[in-house]
C-alpha cells in the first residue's frame, strides 16, 4: 500500500504541475526490456538460459523558482514470467531517486542536493549509476557543491548502510570530496578523495586519486587517464595499501563509416599473501565496472571475482558506423591477475582468460534506440580450473525506450 500510495502522490503532483504551471514540471520516463542467452557456466554441455528483464521509470522534476527543484523517480525492476499467475502482482515498485535542489544556499555559492539520487563522478571507475543493471545504484545522503569561477567540489556524505540499531558496528558511511578543475579548458582534470567507516574501529579506508580525460568529445582523439591509491586499515591490525592504473587511448578516422581504434590497459594491485599485516588488494568501491571489464560481468565485484589477486586488463577496441543510425563495435579483453595462483597440480598461473564482445547498435529515432550483443569467453588457467574448461558464451537484444 506504501508504494501505490507514493505513486498516486506522484501522478497528483504530475496533473497537478502541468495544470498550475506547464513550464516548471518536465516529465520523464524510460521503459527497457532485454532479453539475454545465457550460456556462461563454462559447460559446453549446457544449453543457453533465456530470460527477459523490465525496468521502467517514471520521473518529474518540478521547479518553483531558478534556485530551487526537486525530482522525483519511481521504477519498477522485474522479470518476465516471475509472478505466480498472470493474476498476481509482485511489489517490485521502488522510489530510486527523491531530492531537492537549492542553488547558491543562503546567497553563498554553494549548490545543496539532498535525499536519494544517483552518483557518478570521472569515468565512473569508483562510483557510478550502474546504468546496465536491470535496478541501478542510488545513495541516500546530501551533496554540497562549492563553485568558483576555476574550480568546483562536490562534499558528499552519504548512509551506505543503516541497521536501525543504536551504536550498530554494521553501520557504514560515505564521505568524499570530488573536484573538477575549470581553469583548463581542455581537460576534464578532477581530483577526488573518498573515505568509508563503519562505527567499527577495525574499518577505516580512504581512496585518493586523480581523473583526466579529454573535455570535447567530437574530436578525433580521446584519451582518459584514472589512477588512485586506497590506505586505511582493516581486522584492526592490518593496513592497506593497494591502488590502481588505467589508461585509454582512441581515434576516429575522419571518413564515411567513421572508423575508430582504441586500446587501454587497466591495473588494479593484487596481494600474494606473504605479508599479512598489509592488505594489497584494490578494491572498486561503487564502480560501474559492467563498462570496463568486458560485458559478461565476471569481474563486477572486485576484489571477489578475481579471488584477491587483483587485475590487468589489456584491451583493445574498434568502431564504424556502416549505414546511417547503426553502429558496429568490438571488443577484446586479455585478463590476468596481478599475484601468482597456485594450481591443484602444485603450478601457479596469472591467466583468468580473453574475451570479445560484439555490439551492434541501432538509433531508430530520438526516443527509440535497439541494442544486440554477442560476447564469447575463453578461461585461462585459474578460471579453468575454478569455472570450467569449456568456453562460455552471452548474448542479448535489448530496447530503450525514452517518453
Amino acid at each position: 500500500m506504501k508504494k501505490v500510495a507514493c505513486l498516486l502522490i506522484l501522478l497528483s503532483l504530475v496533473f497537478s504541475g502541468f495544470a498550475i504551471a506547464q513550464d516548471k514540471v518536465e516529465v520523464n520516463a524510460q521503459i527497457r526490456p532485454r532479453t539475454q542467452f545465457d550460456a556462461k557456466d563454462f559447460y559446453s554441455n549446457t544449453a543457453f538460459y533465456s530470460y527477459t528483464e523490465l525496468r521502467s521509470r517514471l520521473g518529474v522534476k518540478y521547479s518553483p523558482s531558478k534556485k530551487l527543484s526537486g525530482f522525483i523517480q519511481l521504477q519498477d525492476s522485474r522479470r518476465y514470467g516471475t509472478e505466480a499467475s498472470t493474476l498476481s502482482s509482485s511489489r517490485n515498485l521502488d522510489l530510486h531517486q527523491a531530492y531537492f535542489k537549492i542553488k547558491n544556499f543562503f546567497g553563498l555559492p554553494i549548490n545543496i542536493k539532498a535525499g536519494r539520487m544517483e552518483l557518478s563522478y570521472g569515468a565512473q571507475r569508483l562510483i557510478g549509476a550502474v546504468g546496465w543493471h536491470n535496478v541501478g545504484r542510488s545513495f541516500d545522503g546530501t551533496v554540497l557543491t562549492l563553485v568558483t569561477k576555476s574550480l568546483d567540489i562536490d562534499f558528499i556524505s552519504a548512509r551506505v548502510n543503516e541497521t536501525g540499531l543504536v551504536g550498530d558496528s554494521l553501520d557504514q558511511f560515505l564521505f568524499s570530496a570530488y573536484g573538477n578543475i575549470k581553469a583548463i579548458s581542455r581537460l576534464n582534470l578532477q581530483p577526488f578523495v573518498i573515505a568509508e567507516k563503519t562505527n567499527r574501529n577495525d574499518f577505516q579506508r580512504f581512496t585518493v586519486g586523480l581523473h583526466v580525460s579529454c573535455k570535447d568529445k567530437k574530436k578525433a582523439f580521446q584519451h582518459e587517464l584514472d589512477a588512485a591509491y586506497q590506505l586505511g586499515t582493516q581486522k584492526t591490525d592490518q593496513s592497506i595499501s593497494a591502488f590502481m592504473v588505467a589508461a585509454n587511448l582512441g581515434y576516429t578516422f575522419n571518413a564515411k563509416i567513421k572508423p575508430m581504434l582504441g586500446a587501454g590497459v587497466a591495473y588494479l594491485s593484487g596481494d600474494d599473501g606473504e605479508d599479512a599485516s598489509k592488505y594489497k588488494v584494490f578494491n572498486t568501491l561503487y564502480a560501474t565496472n559492467h563498462k570496463f571489464y568486458g560485458y559478461m560481468d565476471y569481474f563486477l565485484n572486485i576484489p571477489k571475482h578475481t579471488y584477491g589477486l587483483g587485475l590487468m586488463d589489456i584491451h583493445a577496441k574498434a568502431s564504424i558506423v556502416p549505414f546511417s543510425k547503426f553502429k558496429l563495435a568490438l571488443a577484446y579483453h586479455m585478463f590476468n591477475a596481478n599475484a601468482d595462483y597456485t594450481l591443484l597440480d602444485g603450478s601457479t598461473s596469472t591467466s583468468f582468460g580473453s574475451e570479445i564482445d560484439l555490439t551492434l547498435a541501432y538509433k531508430y529515432d530520438s526516443n527509440v534506440k535497439f541494442v544486440g550483443g554477442f560476447s564469447f569467453f575463453a578461461p585461462g588457467d585459474i578460471f579453468k580450473e575454478t569455472k570450467g574448461e569449456d568456453s562460455s558464451m552471452w548474448s542479448y537484444v535489448m530496447a530503450i525506450v525514452n517518453l
